[in-house]
């Protein structure tokens, strides 16, 4: 026959692995208390883990996507906001043409106006959103248009419409700008110049001169299933027809051509300006399209982020209410645990000698 020994220590050893247990458990359900989530998904699933896993990823998805739209929105309002700059500068400049009368006197004011303008524009089509040039098209890591002006040196596209000028007639007139023979350049050579050597240098191979844009627009991915074009770069003909007629009032010596020669320019210029105003208005409405579609896009993902965020909830959530009730009784287990500790602490034999 034998006892068996149970000592002091034994006892406080055996309440210290319980209120372990305790605190482990009172971690794990104030967890679940706080996310509303159960703590340990896995267990709790099992094989059906894998099905949350994929909706808590396709929830990433959209997330991902509202974020790159929000991008995607910044740069077509920017885009639409230059392009109505665009537009209003043209229809100044369209406007001061028509009422202005066509007198040497009057033509440097017009000069100053459109060469602003094709400043302005220079600096517009520079612009960047996020570091992104928008009007680069997919090349938006450069600047997508050359200063005309610019530099110490005359730009490539300054020196081609010199040379165009100075070309031996039919194609130009045989004679710089700065010649006297401005004044003698007749309505049917400049007509002539106008719609041809001129017109090239706004065109084709010769626009690269001026541009550094690519002409395949950025394609935007705005739902799991869509991608939409943002339909607009520097190489678009409405911004080419812009270009040139700034270009013509200020750099074909305007305020020096015969009053008839000049008539012929003007008209030309008017007629250039407004359909590069018409482009313009096109352009913005597609933008005006594609900003509708993303919008819509955005709204179609809310709501599947709603229908996985209650799939999700069926799946991996918790009742509060039962676990607020955990927490408070797995609390009370440990205080009592801690009120045991207590009274052993207080056990010696010495009390009982």
């Amino acid at each position: 026959m034998r006892t068996t020994f149970v000592s002091t220590v034994s006892l406080w050893n055996s309440s210290k692995s319980t209120l372990d247990k305790l605190q482990a458990n009172l971690v794990k359900a104030n967890k679940e208390l706080t996310t509303g989530r159960d703590a340990d998904v896995g267990l709790k699933l099992g094989y059906k883990t894998g099905t949350t896993l994929s909706l808590r990823q396709d929830r990433a998805e959209l997330d991902v996507l509202t974020d790159s739209n929000a991008s995607t929105t910044l740069r077509l309002k920017s885009m639409t906001k230059v392009l109505d700059q665009f537009r209003s500068n043209a229809d100044k400049l369209m406007d001061a043409l028509i009422s202005t009368p066509l007198t040497s006197a009057t033509m440097g004011v017009l000069k100053y106006q459109a060469q602003a303008g094709l400043s302005s524009l220079t600096t517009a089509l520079n612009s960047d959103v996020n570091g992104q040039f928008v009007f680069g098209g997919v090349n938006s890591q450069e600047k997508p248009f050359n200063d005309y002006l610019g530099g110490a040196a005359p730009s490539a596209a300054k020196a081609a419409l010199d040379a165009a000028f100075a070309a031996a007639p039919p194609a130009g007139f045989g004679f710089p700008q700065s010649a006297a023979g401005v004044s003698t350049i007749t309505p049917a050579d400049m007509d002539t110049f106008l719609n041809g050597s001129f017109a090239n240098l706004f065109t084709g191979a010769n626009w690269q001169n001026w541009s550094n844009a690519s002409s395949e627009n950025i394609q935007s991915r705005i739902s799991p299933l869509e991608r939409v074009e943002v339909t607009a770069n520097a190489n678009d003909e409405a911004i080419q027809k812009l270009t040139m007629a700034y270009t013509m009032v200020f750099d074909l010596g305007i305020d020096r051509l015969s009053e008839e020669t000049r008539e012929v320019l003007v008209n030309k210029v008017i007629g250039t300006l407004s359909k590069a105003v018409s482009g313009m208005t096109e352009i913005s409405a597609r933008l005006g399209t594609v900003q509708e579609k993303l919008e819509q896009a955005n709204e179609r993902m809310s709501l599947q982020k709603i229908i996985f965020e209650e799939k999700i909830a069926h799946l991996e959530a918790v009742d509060p209410a039962e676990a607020k009730i955990r927490v408070d009784q797995i609390m009370t287990q440990i205080q009592t645990s801690y009120s045991l500790t207590a009274q052993l602490k207080g056990l010696s034999l010495i009390n009982y000698l």
